[in-house]
């Protein structure tokens, strides 16, 4: 028994040795030069959800899933006839309002222009009558100090009678026509007062004129608003990508904000990794590094670090084993140059950072 039990030890010691020297010369195979940090993840994307603004029911798709889209590229349709009757109603109100604006403006100008003339008009005649006031008054004072001078003449018996009579004539006759002056002045007069009241006119019609370009105003905001949603009827791609999912098929009644494609552009995306608390002193915003996955195994993506996450966090659920789950990493962006679009979202991929200046590439074995 004692020799078997030697055996026993001798060959399980074998193993050990084996088991360690196989460990060893793993880690030797698989392991990066100095100066260059591995990690790996899986490729992703900034995704955009695709959603009408307006509800309706969808009429045309005209993308799939997995299909290209350029910027303006017309993705789908909603039915748009009652919107386009509601456009059409809009446009029809703000027709009508313009015109009223136009009429309202020729009666403006209209009333302006004659209230104006009126009131010059009758500035001048105030100024008119008042001079012919002005010389009758003169003349009538004349006549009267002429009417009084004789008289005490005639009482004197140094001038004739006939002379008094026609000087008192004159007198009376320039005494009635400045009267009759004075009466044009006042009537003059009331007519200039008459013409400034028009200017209340004036104002009500500019007041008519104000309010009808106001509600030109909402009718044409009533358009705007119409027009943008008919034309949110026509969903167009924001930018370019490729279609994730397809939500919706022609037919299908839609709210807004219903999800109708999600879309992600190829030309950023991106590897995230999670690295080791250890290691995130080495890692800083731009550096260099590249992206391998199996799909393409002689390629190498360049890429450089976009983001570093500032808080530690549990290695994420879907990492295989528990001793891994339970480390503290740093969430890390990797972003890909994808020009060709090999890469897509979701591929599994390892991530190569150029830690050290100098240290030559490495495929990960």
């Amino acid at each position: 028994m004692k020799p078997n039990k030697k055996i026993v030890i001798s060959v399980l010691g074998g193993l050990l040795l084996l088991g360690l020297a196989g460990s060893l010369l793993y880690r030797w195979w698989n392991a990066l030069p100095e100066g260059l940090l591995v990690a790996s993840g899986r490729i992703e994307g900034d995704e955009v959800v695709i959603a009408p603004k307006v509800a309706g029911k969808v009429i045309m798709v005209n993308k799939d899933k997995g299909d290209p889209v350029r910027p303006g590229e017309l993705l789908a349709r909603l039915d748009s006839d009652q919107l386009s009757a509601r456009l059409k109603q809009a446009q029809e109100q703000a027709d009508y309002w313009q015109k009223q604006v136009e009429q309202a403006r020729i009666d403006l100008d209209y009333t302006e222009d004659h209230v104006q003339a009126t009131i010059a008009e009758s500035q001048a005649r105030v100024g008119a009558v008042a001079a012919r006031v002005a010389e009758a008054d003169a003349i009538f004072e004349k006549n009267r100090l002429d009417y009084q001078r004789y008289r005490s003449l005639f009482t004197r018996k140094v001038v004739p009678k006939q002379q008094l009579d026609q000087v008192t004539s004159a007198y009376r006759a320039s005494q009635a026509s400045l009267q009759a002056s004075n009466k044009e002045l006042q009537l003059a007069q009331a007519q200039l007062q008459q013409a400034r009241l028009m200017l209340k006119t004036v104002d009500m019609k500019r007041q008519a004129y104000q309010a009808a370009q106001a509600s030109w105003a909402a009718a044409q905001a009533a358009v705007r608003e119409a027009q943008a949603n008919f034309d949110d009827t026509y969903i167009y791609g924001p930018s370019p990508g490729t279609i994730l999912t397809k939500e919706v098929e022609p037919g299908e009644v839609v709210n807004p904000g219903t999800p109708l494609f999600t879309m992600v552009d190829l030309d950023k995306l991106y590897l995230k990794v999670y690295i080791n608390e250890p290691d995130i002193g080495k890692i800083r915003l731009g550096q260099e590094a590249r992206i391998y996955v199996d799909a393409f195994p002689d390629q190498a993506f360049p890429a450089h670090i976009s983001r570093v996450a500032q808080r530690a966090e549990f290695t994420p659920k879907y990492v295989e084993t528990r001793e891994e789950r339970v480390k503290l990493v740093f969430a890390v962006e990797l972003k890909a140059q994808n020009p060709e679009g090999y890469l897509k979202p979701g591929m599994p991929g390892d991530g190569v950072i150029r830690v050290q200046e100098g240290v030559p590439w490495q495929r990960p074995r």
